[in-house]
């Protein structure tokens, strides 16, 4: 009789794969920084390489910015791949220079493709997207957005009927995931797909009922699930104005919670990414911000500041051996922002810090959270009883 060893080998060889059926198979989940602690200390150092992630929240609550900053910090450490978006909503057409503005992403041939969505329908769009996913120099894939997509059969129906289910792309989605799903380790690639909240109804209270569409694949498969909150606006070191136009403001936070991660404890609350109007991502902000959090920066008064050497335990000293102390939290942006070798060295140093930090720091507050959380959890009851529905209707 043969063994199973003897077996495997027949199969690789009837496969031409070496690797199909193999012993040596366990390989460590690289991730993608996105170059802020803001992002980075809730995510664990950053977004899973050969993994589904998806982004979801209500409108306007910067899903996309952060997926097109996501994009620029893969074509930073993979120069040599092609990222793809998909550019289901035509954002790119109408918001392209604002993004690269905020998010440093660049949209040559070379590193980006923009995927034009007219005309075609999902089904379409996934079997191109699978076949790219065979090119040796693949980089990260955005979708934005699964609910703009357009399923075959309503494309090719006429205004006027009512196709119901078919409608869906639900289950072509579900499809291409589990598709995808067998190349993303193999590319160590990531596919992130946007997704909307909706707001379906009340309760009897008057909580608001949320759903997301598309189906439960998007909830179910990916490793990294994350729900962006309401926006809000800054000026200078105010984070919390609250304004539909944000009109006499510097720019804007983006807030989330991770929802679900396959990788590790989602035990980090949430995070938030800080972008200026005239410079884009803010990463020194939110990094001083996420020192004050976990008390890497000494105040000896509600308004003062002293920069610490963690690996010393001793006051920085500036060039004429002064000890780094400022009055008001300006000052300290204003040093930093005009010290560059300082300003790399300090970031760096933090990081490492931050990431062997004991415990676990909630870096968003505790409404900001509260918000997110319940939005997922009405999210949540309202797909499992469209579920039931679904079953219940089949029965």
């Amino acid at each position: 009789m043969s063994s199973v060893l003897e077996i495997a080998k027949k199969i690789n060889r009837a496969w031409k794969e070496e690797t199909l059926v193999t012993g040596n198979f366990v390989k460590k989940v690289e991730r993608l920084s996105i170059g802020d602690l803001g992002f980075d200390y809730p995510v664990y150092g950053g977004l899973p390489e050969g993994c589904l992630v998806t982004f979801s929240g209500v409108e306007h609550s910067g899903k996309t910015v952060a997926a097109c900053l996501a994009i620029a910090q893969y074509q930073k450490k993979y120069p040599d791949k092609v990222c793809i978006y998909v550019d289901a909503e035509n954002t790119l057409l109408t918001q392209g220079d604002f993004l690269c503005r905020m998010t440093g992403l660049r949209m040559d041939s070379e590193t980006f493709l923009r995927y034009d969505c007219t005309g075609k329908a999902a089904e379409e769009i996934f079997a191109d997207l699978i076949q790219l996913e065979e090119a040796d120099n693949i980089g990260m894939i955005v979708i934005d957005s699964a609910p703009a997509l357009i399923s075959k059969s309503d494309l090719d129906n006429d205004f006027e009927k009512d196709n119901g289910q078919r409608a869906s792309i639900a289950k072509s989605l579900g499809k291409f995931i589990k598709q995808m799903l067998m190349y993303l380790p193999k590319r160590n690639n990531i596919l992130l797909i946007i997704n909307q909240v909706r707001v379906t109804g009340t309760t009897i209270v008057g909580a608001k009922i949320y759903s997301e569409p598309c189906g439960y694949a998007l909830a179910y498969y990916p490793s990294v699930k994350i729900r962006f909150g309401t926006r809000c606006y800054t000026l200078g070191d105010k984070v919390d104005i609250s304004s539909s136009k944000g009109e006499g403001t510097d720019g804007f936070r983006l807030k989330f919670s991770i929802t679900k991660s396959r990788l590790g404890p989602a035990n980090r609350g949430g995070g938030f990414l800080t972008f200026r109007l005239d410079n884009g991502l803010d990463y020194m902000f939110d990094m001083l911000e996420v020192a004050l959090k976990f008390g890497y920066i000494r105040r000896p008064s509600t308004q003062s500041y002293e920069l610490i050497n963690l690996d010393t335990g001793e006051i920085y000293s500036d060039e004429e051996g002064n000890p780094l102390k400022f009055i008001g939290k300006a000052k300290l942006m204003e040093y930093i922002n005009t010290h560059e070798d300082f300003k790399k060295e300090y970031f760096e140093m933090l990081t490492k810090h931050v990431s062997s930090a004991d415990g676990n720091a909630n870096l968003l507050d505790k409404d900001s959270l509260k918000e997110i959380l319940e939005q997922e959890a009405a999210v949540t009851h309202e797909q499992l009883e469209d579920e039931e529905e679904s079953e219940n209707e089949e029965i």
